[in-house]
């Protein structure tokens, strides 16, 4: 089987960079450009920023949310704008860098879904116990406090059950998926894709450290577990049931204390709340490798890097 990095005769090739290679990694073929990489990024970001525009368009033209709130329309419409990253990278990836369908989400070519399972029931206990601590413990939120049920409390929670998971996995294909692996494909530590794809995805929420020190802590160290768990498991599922049952928990609890518009468009938050993310986020990391161990899960590829009929450039086969 042949792999990205595989001489040609009389060529060579550093031995790092032939067999199996790990899941920051896969991006890189010897089909596509290196150029491509870039290309793919602006070509998904200009791609989100059209369809977020647009749904977002319809959604104001329906109703507008009064400064500082958000309705469970307005809920929809953000997770929408997200949620179209999935199908965007997955095209991208395939189309433009040639890379074969499915090593997105994993190194075996595909989600694995018993393990996501696993990962998402573990990260939801644990979001609970966090929760239960944060109230029990006299721990600062987002917002002001309670203020009472939000009025559209039950259309908020149906939206996140039904979208919210999908938004989450939208993120994290674009930033532990697509990023990360063009990141790697240029630079082999995966601790440097890591760590631009951290800094990447916490400026993509708008938080600078000099504006929120704290927030911005809290925003870094999800990046970096969540990426760190990509690579050592060999793929999103980790990643996506961490990010799924963070967003999930937290707007159900905003929707039932009406801090919707607080936990959406949050500039800042109390280190004791961020102190507890932390651990969350860490704990979550140790309990997800342990899990991994276990299910025996994958973390390098054994399939071509490439798409096949790609990589097959003998005489009258036709080329994609």
């Amino acid at each position: 089987m042949s792999y990205a990095g595989t001489p040609g005769p009389g060529g060579a090739v550093d031995p790092r960079d032939a067999g199996p290679q790990p899941f920051h990694r896969l991006l890189r073929n010897d089909v596509a450009p290196r150029a491509f990489l870039l290309l793919g990024a602006l070509t998904v970001l200009v791609g989100w920023m059209f369809f977020s525009l647009l749904i977002l368009s319809i959604q104001r033209g329906i109703r507008t949310d009064p400064e500082g709130t958000v309705s469970w329309l307005g809920l929809l419409a953000t997770n929408l704008s997200l949620i179209v990253l999935i199908p965007l990278t997955m095209i991208v990836a395939t189309l433009l860098n040639k890379q074969t369908p499915g090593l997105l989400s994993s190194v075996i070519g595909k989600l694995r879904w018993r393990p996501l399972v696993v990962f998402g029931v573990a990260a939801v206990v644990l979001e609970l116990v966090m929760l239960g601590v944060i109230k029990f413990g006299g721990i600062g939120v987002l917002g002001d406090g309670p203020d009472g049920i939000a009025s559209d409390a039950a259309g908020v929670i149906a939206v996140t059950l039904l979208t919210s998971t999908f938004q989450a996995a939208g993120e994290e294909y674009f930033f532990r998926g697509y990023l990360l692996q063009a990141v790697g494909a240029l630079v082999r530590s995966s601790l440097v894709a890591v760590l631009v794809t951290t800094v990447l995805f916490t400026m993509a929420h708008g938080i600078w450290p000099w504006e929120s020190p704290a927030l911005f802590l809290d925003r870094f160290a999800f990046g970096l577990v969540a990426g760190l768990l990509a690579v050592r498991t060999g793929g999103l599922e980790a990643s996506i049931a961490a990010h799924a049952a963070n967003n999930v928990i937290t707007f159900i609890y905003a929707a039932l204390t009406n801090t919707v518009g607080d936990s959406l468009g949050a500039s800042d938050a109390p280190w004791s709340l961020v102190a507890v993310d932390v651990v969350k986020f860490a704990a979550f990391g140790a309990i997800a490798l342990l899990l991994a161990g276990k299910q025996g899960m994958a973390t390098r590829c054994e399939l071509p890097l490439a798409t096949p009929l790609v990589m097959d450039r003998r005489p009258g086969r036709r080329l994609v």
